[in-house]
């Protein structure tokens, strides 16, 4: 007896053709990003996950993969988003029809469109062409993919006839299915790859992006400021410049800068997309337990007296494996201007500071009020560049960056004790910096046919305490102090330097630090979770 075949197109068959569909659809939506025509969803789901993890998963992701957890989640989204096309091709194989198709992209359109605009709200004009070009996009992915169902539900049924066709003889097997998905995911995988490509390209040469001043020359933009009259923005003596550094002591060979280049400064965000604000539209408004509500604009910051002031920041996040740390000369507007202007209430706690994406943070009016806390719109002689958050963020010397809100938009003074963004998360509201200390160099092996000390060197930190002393250890034997670079301790890292003539063989170095109140590093070794690492940076050297 002879049983008939199935005339469905077997399960990975179909959902092959949903994985397809979405390639395409993925970089359709790239592309439209890359030139900020459009959205792309699964980043916007990324953003609404973060902003919505519970702390204790949160902590758990951070400790995991660190710097990668941000990838890593994104990587997620649309692995997640591919699954569930798939999914939907492997259960449409029942109905291969190309209505079937488009009936299934178009339900995803509502829960897409809601997801987008949580994560990034638009007005009535933005919602709309939002939802127009959703909701049209899915349709013609949700066609391709019921186009491709219909053509294996075709190929299922040439199969189960019987007795088979002679036409169907002469291509018995799975060449024809075969052939068929390997089309599918050609077409899929090209649209995919190359919308990912041309839109990643397109949005690094800012294709479409709205005009701001971030990386001007400081000169430029006052100048521009004066000219729209403002007052006094280019009044002789209104920055008062910091001092230039000058060198005191050779920093051996592979030894970090004093100041970090704006492109080298490290960033970490909460989202993957960092704002573009034109400095037109940019307001800040400082408001709460005040006597008087202030707003902001560009030119009133620029208006300001204000100053330059060399300092180091650092991530709470910081290990001797990621060097989440960098330096720089910062240019901005004492806090504490702007508060005397507005007028504290005698019961204020916290000065909160929030920024775009639901961030915030908190510091306490003790920090606020200090002279080397300020509104901070330049980074080495330019306005800051738009990852640093331009037009304007905080720097509060001593503390973590967590702490040093990027892209200000409010400061609201409160009553109480605000727990921000990372204080929900479970990680620290006080994040006062912890000494440490790193080598530069030497790492790995070292030759020691060169004639003279071997270089080893690198920096130090106590965030506003400063640094007393430095001491490096070789194997076992006894601290021994190296020296110190003397320049601005109170807010600037340290390079140090140590006069080593090694033997052959491997050796372990050990490096702590002394900060300016007379208190070692510990030794105890900690994560970054919740207030800072702690530990000595020792590195293994092999002198051959």
């Amino acid at each position: 007896m002879c049983h008939r075949k199935s005339a469905l197109p077997p399960p990975w068959s179909s959902a092959v053709a949903g994985a397809a569909a979405s390639f395409a659809l993925l970089g359709a939506w790239f592309l439209l990003y890359g030139v900020r025509a459009g959205p792309f969803p699964p980043f916007d789901l990324a953003d609404l996950i973060i902003r919505h993890t519970p702390g204790v998963l949160a902590t758990w992701a951070i400790e995991t993969f660190e710097h990668q957890a941000q990838p890593a989640l994104a990587g997620a989204t649309i692995v997640a988003f591919v699954t569930f096309w798939a999914l939907g091709g492997a259960l449409l194989r029942r109905w291969p029809a190309r209505v079937s198709g488009i009936t299934f992209g178009i339900a995803q359109a509502p829960i897409s469109i809601s997801v987008v605009h949580a994560a990034q709200p638009r007005d009535t004009a933005g919602l709309i062409w939002l939802s127009l070009l959703l909701t049209s996009t899915l349709a013609l992915a949700g066609a391709a993919a019921g186009h491709w169902l219909a053509l294996l539900g075709d190929d299922a049924r040439r199969r189960s006839e019987e007795p088979p066709s002679p036409e169907w003889l002469a291509t018995i097997g799975t060449s024809t299915r075969r052939e068929l998905l390997s089309r599918m995911l050609a077409i899929g995988a090209a649209g995919g790859v190359g919308g990912a490509l041309a839109g990643g390209l397109l949005r690094q040469a800012a294709v479409n992006e709205p005009l701001t001043a971030a990386g001007t020359p400081l000169p430029s933009v006052r100048e521009l400021a004066a000219s729209t009259g403002i007052p006094n923005v280019v009044s002789p003596g209104l920055v008062i410049t910091a001092a230039p550094l000058q060198e005191q002591t050779a920093p051996p060979s592979g030894s970090r800068s004093r100041v970090t280049s704006n492109r080298d400064f490290y960033v970490v965000d909460i989202s993957f997309r960092k704002p573009v604000i034109p400095e037109i539209d940019w307001r800040l408004r400082v408001y709460g337990l005040v006597d008087r509500e202030l707003t902001l604009t560009y030119a009133d910051l620029l208006a300001e007296p204000a100053i330059d002031q060399y300092g180091t920041l650092m991530c709470i996040s910081y290990t001797h494996a990621n060097d989440l740390i960098s330096s720089t000369l910062w240019t901005g507007v004492p806090l504490h201007q702007i508060l005397d202007r507005a007028g504290v209430m005698a019961n204020v706690v916290d000065v909160v500071c929030r920024g775009p994406g639901g961030y915030s943070d908190s510091i306490p009016l003790a920090d606020a009020v200090s002279s080397r806390t300020i509104l901070a719109y330049g980074m080495n002689g330019v306005t800051l560049p738009r990852e640093h958050g331009f037009p304007c963020r905080l720097y509060v010397p001593g503390l973590y960056g967590e702490k040093n809100v990027k892209w200000l938009r409010e400061i609201e003074l409160v009553d109480y004790e605000y727990k921000g963004y990372w204080q929900e998360r479970g990680w620290t509201d006080i994040a006062v910096i912890k000494t440490m200390s790193a080598f530069d160099t030497p790492r790995g092996n070292v030759d020691s046919s060169r004639a003279g000390d071997v270089p080893t060197g690198g920096v130090a930190f106590a965030g506003t305490r400063g640094v007393q002393m430095v001491e490096v250890r070789v194997d076992d034997g006894d601290w021994q102090r190296a020296e110190v670079e003397a320049y601005d301790p109170a807010l600037l890292w340290q390079r140090w330097r140590f006069a080593w003539q090694p033997e052959r063989g491997p050796h372990t170095l050990a490096v702590r630090c002394t900060d300016g109140g007379g208190d070692i590093q510990t030794s105890d070794a900690r994560d970054p979770h919740p207030d800072g690492m702690t530990g000595l940076h020792v590195v293994e050297v092999y002198v051959v």
